[in-house]
């Protein structure tokens, strides 16, 4: 797996137009925003269990053969989650280090510098 920072996000998706965003966090911490067109999977359930069906889920909805960028609110759940995906074979798996967490406090990931980057939500 690899590891990108927020500052470099704008970059990889130039480089990735096509890539699938995998959002690993809980459902409610998805009120404050996620990114646009990204796909939701909880890593963990609300009782803080693994999500026993995680793997499963995210291959209905993400193409193991194409870059998934994987994030969470801070990066934790997000790696574990990308570890997982690269023994279940994915090929180019991507761990958002700092997470949304990150992305509220920087200035520099903004809609302007790539659509991709949108968020739904205002911070």
């Amino acid at each position: 797996m690899k590891h990108l920072t927020v500052d470099g996000l704008a970059a990889f998706f130039n480089r990735h137009p096509r890539a699938q965003v995998l959002d690993v966090r809980f459902d409610f911490e998805r009120e404050t925003g996620h990114m646009a067109g990204d796909h939701h999977v909880p890593w963990y359930t609300l009782d803080g269990d693994l999500n026993p069906t995680f793997l499963k889920q995210v291959l209905q909805r993400i193409d193991p053969d194409g870059p998934v960028l994987v994030i969470c609110h801070s990066g934790h759940r997000a790696c574990e989650a990308a570890a997982l995906l690269e023994t279940a074979g994915f090929k180019h798996v991507y761990n958002v280090l700092g997470g949304y967490a990150d992305i509220q406090n920087t200035s520099a990931i903004t809609a302007d510098r790539h659509p991709a980057l949108a968020v739904t939500a205002v911070w």
